[in-house]
């Protein structure tokens, strides 16, 4: 499921075009692409209260990623300040899991996204379960 060699993902330069982005690395099962997408210090929180950072988060998503159903995502609302930005967004994993069937895994993330130097967006902090309860 990786991209060719000669292809490769838009860097996104606003943060509008974060998610597009990220649902296509994703999708293409390329870690690499999705690394370009996370800030050098990004956290990614597992449950409330639960998150990874670091090699910690990009090994458990090395193990998981090809058995993740592809992701369809939908932006809801932006708030950008300067540098950082909340995205808030629609999230639909959907298809044939391992064991055969039809599956369906859907939510509401709450992102925290950061402008680096080079003019890329990031983000910073990836919170799938962005509105679940403790």
């Amino acid at each position: 499921m990786s991209n060719s060699a000669d292809e490769q993902i838009a860097l996104p330069v606003k943060p509008e075009q974060l998610s597009a982005a990220f649902e296509r690395a994703f999708n293409s099962g390329s870690l690499k692409d999705i690394q370009q997408l996370f800030d050098p210090n990004a956290v990614r929180v597992l449950a409330p209260g639960e998150y990874q950072t670091g090699e910690e988060m990009w090994k458990s998503a090395e193990k998981t990623l090809p058995d993740r159903l592809p992701v369809t995502l939908s932006v809801r609302h932006i708030y950008t300040v300067e540098d950082t930005a909340l995205m808030i967004c629609d999230y639909v994993h959907e298809g044939t899991g391992s064991d055969g069937t039809h599956q369906r895994i859907e939510g509401t993330a709450a992102d925290i996204l950061r402008r680096g130097a080079d003019g890329v967006w990031r983000c910073l902090i990836s919170n799938p379960p962005g509105t679940s309860r403790a």
